[in-house]
Formats: structure tokens, C-alpha cells, sequence
């Protein structure tokens, strides 16, 4: 299988003992914008892989999921993301700030 198969991003990722997913979507509460949104035009090797994306724009690819979250109009991942749609993306730091505040909440 190739390693950038439509799967690969939806494997598991456990990050502090706990599903990313859960981390984003238990704790989305603790996510402020507190700099300023930047825009992303969304290239075709970034439909069905939002992980790419992620990986383009910060250099990791487990943030796919607040980039989802911060695009409420994206309801499906595999549909709901065309060529030359423009999404809006969040400050890197505003990212880092929410998982020290879901660490704090969790009293790690």
C-alpha cells in the first residue's frame, strides 16, 4: 500500500495517551483565534488528503483536524473540498496554545 493512500491520515494518532481526534473534538471549547486567520486556495494533491494540507501549511500533519474544525462550511472531507476553494487557516500559535490549554485541563 502506498504510504499516501486515502487511509494513511485516518490511522489512529495518539498523542498524550489520548486519540487526536478526541483531543480536538472533546476539547474545541479551548480553542481561541487570537491572531489573525490566513486563507489557503486548496491545490488538487489537497483533496481527500488533509493531512497534506496540514502538513503544507504548518509542517505537521495531525493539525488536519482544527483546519477542518476552523472551516465549519466543510462538513465532508471527501466532498465538501474542491479545487480553488479558499479555507481559512489558523495561526500556528493559536494551535500551540490550545494543546497547552487541553494539557492544563487534562493536568498534564
Amino acid at each position: 500500500m502506498n504510504k499516501y493512500s486515502r487511509i494513511n491520515y485516518m490511522k489512529e494518532e495518539v498523542v498524550n495517551n489520548v486519540l487526536e481526534m478526541d483531543i480536538v473534538n472533546n476539547n474545541w471549547d479551548l480553542f481561541m483565534i487570537k491572531r489573525p486567520m490566513s486563507y489557503k486556495t486548496i491545490a488538487r494533491s489537497f483533496i481527500g488528503r488533509p493531512d497534506l494540507l496540514s502538513l503544507s501549511i504548518f509542517g505537521k500533519m495531525n493539525y488536519w483536524w482544527i483546519i477542518m474544525k476552523c472551516n465549519p462550511e466543510i462538513q465532508d472531507m471527501w466532498n465538501d473540498i474542491n479545487i480553488g476553494d479558499v479555507i481559512q487557516v489558523p495561526d500556528v500559535r493559536d494551535i500551540e496554545d490550545f494543546y497547552s490549554a487541553v494539557q492544563f485541563r487534562r493536568g498534564n
